[in-house]
């Protein structure tokens, strides 16, 4: 203070004819002497006469500077309110002075410890501390700072895991021991006294307890003077929130250049003068010196060393920047109120205060409304509330080789910033217990990793968690998700389920085992089928073949050669082409095929029918009748197909099934044409097997009903089974399952049909007669 009075009183510009001095009170921590200092003030004497003002007119009271701690500001600040005199504290934290009705004339160049919490929470979330516990001493508002920090903290997803307050009679250390002992939390913040902390710091120690990263509020000061070793130990690789410092330029320059004859009158400077050098001013008393010991009188012409300075400390300024710039804010308001303009003055009218005969009221308004800018580039101004912008400093705590606390200022937290660029950490120079490095972790649980969501454990605080697994189809792409995500329906999570990809293509394919054996087996039957016509064809000439209409036989035999081709119409990647086609040739080349097989039962019933007399089915039975059923029903089919073709053709289509593959298939264009389609196909299969069953009786050597009664059991026992099979199948498997019944109803068909005549062209030739055929060894003279 002394300073920034020195600075203003050699600059000729500052305040031109006006030298401004102090007086000096030492309170001594108390608030009842640091009222009776405001009153000797207030009455300009001493002992003070209460409600008189004794100043001289050379000798204006401007306002006071004080007290250092909220007990002595707050009666303080009661009796100035009562006579609007201005008084600025560089200290007092407490919430209540930001109350302007109670306090109006209170001002205040540190922040009030209501920004704490917020400060201290948003410290935590910088380093993603969710998971710490809360000591503080018995100082009245625990209890509030406890609630505040809670709110904040849960803010940002945090918890704090206990709460423990250290009483007035340090009875209760212990249980905080144990409370600290058997929480999971890492980081732990205090709000203590000295004394509570370097006692509790004993009771850790005791029990082991030293992996605790500590982060002191800023009422508590690392100063290795006034801790014992333990409490050094625990504070070794721990933060503290401090008041904002800065740089006060030509300090050390006063400093070194102060001596006790440039403030004769000043008693402070004598006692300071006389602990820095360890000598004895005449007639004071000394102090913390022992009976008998030997000390030499101060002449007050000794000289200041840099090994001097050096004990002030003076690259850390906390307490003596906020006392600078209280004084540096009072000359400038008082600089303001001489120098106003008429017209442009705080008061009604733009009037301003007479500059000779200024109140202490009237500083009051201009105090309230400065604005300067400091040797460090910041902007000091009060609030409505009589605070400045809440700064604070970050400061590292670590023990040196030599067993010292050391503190290194690491970041700031600015409050007047925009929202989210408050707070600047160095984390770098941060010296924590194990050294340099990553900051440790402090959580109730670990981070669910991607793929995983965290769900609440009941009976638990909320940021303690269990990592669960994402469900089928599910994603998180961010750590800690409170929820899984669903894919795309063409796109499904890849294996760690912390991204969706591209579902991939799924069709029933020549490279699988499944495709390749079906297109095997649909070769094979070809090739049978071809074997068999060229078989017949080569023994066109003989009974056997001639027997119940060649024609119809080789129409049948190529039919369903063209049937076991259909199958490579549903192996592969669907196309428009393939899709249209593959139902409606199926349903076509099936019809001609059930269609010849009518045909040839009804040549069988139609050979015994007409050779009884009168017999009405000789009349429209005839040769071209067999024929005529083949092309008629093919007919029917072929156009029923070639429209729903035509008009409703079946596309390729994805099946978006719950699965990690799309399932390329064909629809059907339009139902009611495949139903149709079927019912026809299934109507005539039910008449040839009515027809050829009721045809079984008749003679065995000339009749094939029996065998066409199997085939088309056969055939209706594949296609029957077919459709809960179909059903029951999912995504390409629907396609096998159709596959194998045009399959396994073609080969049952050739088999039953064929394989019989075969087996006697090939290996009974001796029965291949025309005896044989017409079944004449069946009959008796």
């Amino acid at each position: 203070m002394l300073f920034a009075l020195e600075e203003a009183n050699r600059d000729p510009t500052f305040l031109p004819n006006v030298t401004v001095g102090l007086q000096l009170y030492d309170s001594c921590v108390s608030g009842t002497r640091a009222l009776g200092s405001t009153l000797s003030l207030l009455s300009g004497q001493l002992p003070p006469t209460p409600n008189f003002d004794c100043h001289s007119s050379q000798h204006q009271l401007l306002g006071i500077i004080g007290g250092m701690t909220s007990p002595e500001s707050e009666p303080m600040a009661e009796l100035l309110s009562i006579y609007q005199v201005s008084q600025v504290s560089h200290g007092s934290q407490h919430p209540q002075f930001s109350d302007h009705h109670r306090f109006p004339s209170f001002l205040r160049t540190v922040p009030s410890r209501a920004q704490q919490p917020q400060a201290i929470a948003k410290m935590l979330l910088f380093f993603n501390w969710t998971w710490v516990g809360l000591v503080g001493s018995d100082n009245g508002a625990f209890e509030w700072l406890d609630q505040e920090l809670r709110n904040e903290v849960g803010k940002n997803g945090g918890c704090v895991s206990f709460s423990r307050k250290i009483d007035g009679h340090v009875a209760n250390v212990g249980d905080v021991a144990d409370a600290i002992q058997d929480s999971t939390a890492k980081v732990i913040i205090c709000d203590c006294y000295h004394i509570h902390f370097m006692l509790l710091a004993k009771a850790l120690q005791k029990k082991n307890v030293t992996n605790k990263i500590w982060v002191m509020s800023t009422s508590f000061l690392p100063d290795s003077s006034v801790l014992n070793r333990e409490a050094r130990v625990m504070l070794n690789g721990s933060l503290s929130l401090g008041i904002h410092s800065g740089p006060v330029l030509g300090l050390q320059h006063f400093l070194s250049t102060l001596h006790p004859a440039m403030f004769p009158d000043n008693h402070l400077i004598k006692l300071f003068w006389q602990d820095l050098f360890g000598c004895i001013w005449p007639g004071l008393k000394p102090i913390g010196l022992q009976k008998g010991s030997l000390v030499q009188n101060c002449t007050g012409l000794e000289q200041l060393t840099p090994t001097h300075l050096s004990v002030l400390k003076l690259d850390d300024l906390t307490a003596t920047y906020q006392a600078y710039i209280a004084v540096k804010a009072f000359l400038e308001a008082y600089k303001n109120l001489r120098s106003c303009s008429p017209g442009e003055g705080l008061f009604t009218g733009g009037n301003c205060a007479r500059t000779g005969d200024a109140k202490p009221w009237q500083l009051l308004q201009y105090l309230r409304a400065v604005c300067f800018i400091t040797q460090a580039k910041e902007k000091i101004f009060f609030t409505q509330d009589g605070d400045i912008p809440a700064i604070f400093d970050i400061v590292s705590i670590y023990l040196a080789p030599d067993h010292t606390l050391k503190t290194t200022k690491v970041g700031h937290l600015d409050f007047s910033k925009p929202s989210g660029r408050e707070l600047v950490i160095n984390r770098n120079i941060i010296i924590w217990a194990k050294g340099p490095g990553k900051a440790p972790l402090s959580v109730c649980s670990k981070t669910c990793p991607l793929g995983t969501w965290k769900s609440a454990i009941q009976g638990q605080p909320s940021c303690c968690h269990q990592c669960l697994h994402c469900p089928q189809g599910e994603i998180t792409y961010i750590p800690d998700s409170t929820s899984c995500l669903k894919c795309p329906e063409d796109q499904w999570p890849n294996s760690k389920q912390d991204q969706c990809i591209p579902k991939n293509l799924d069709f029933l394919s020549y490279k699988e085992p499944l495709g390749m054996a079906l297109a095997i087996c649909t070769t094979l039957f070809f090739l049978l089928a071809l074997t068999i016509l060229v078989i017949f064809i080569w023994h066109h000439h003989t009974p056997i073949v001639k027997a119940n209409n060649q024609r119809l036989s080789y129409i049948l035999l190529c039919s369903l050669a063209l049937c076991f081709l259909c199958p490579f119409m549903f192996i592969g990647h669907p196309v428009p082409l393939t899709c249209a086609l593959r139902q409606a040739a199926f349903g076509i080349i099936f019809t001609v095929c059930v269609s010849a097989i009518l045909a040839k039962t009804i040549i069988v019933v139609s050979a015994f029918r007409t050779t009884r007399p009168n017999a009405r089915f000789r009349k429209w039975a005839g040769p071209n009748l067999p024929h005529a059923i083949l092309i008629a029903c093919s007919l029917i089919q072929i156009v029923l197909c070639m429209f729903w073709v035509i008009v409703w053709p079946p596309m390729p289509m994805n099946s978006m099934d719950t699965g990690p593959k799309v399932t390329v298939m064909c629809d059907i264009g339009s139902s009611e044409f495949f139903y149709a389609m079927l019912s026809f196909l299934g109507f005539l299969a039910l008449v040839s097997l009515v027809v050829a069953f009721l045809a079984r009786q008749l003679p065995d050597t000339f009749n094939e009903a029996k065998h066409i009664t199997l085939s088309m059991l056969v055939f209706s026992c594949v296609w029957i089974s077919f459709i809960p099979a179909h059903l029951s199948a999912q995504g390409k498997d629907t396609v096998a399952v159709e596959i194998f019944a045009i399959l396994a109803s073609g080969a049952g068909l050739l088999c039953c049909l064929f394989f019989p005549k075969c087996y006697i062209i090939l290996l009974q030739p001796a029965k291949n007669t025309r005896d044989q055929m017409m079944g004449k060894h069946y009959f008796k003279k």
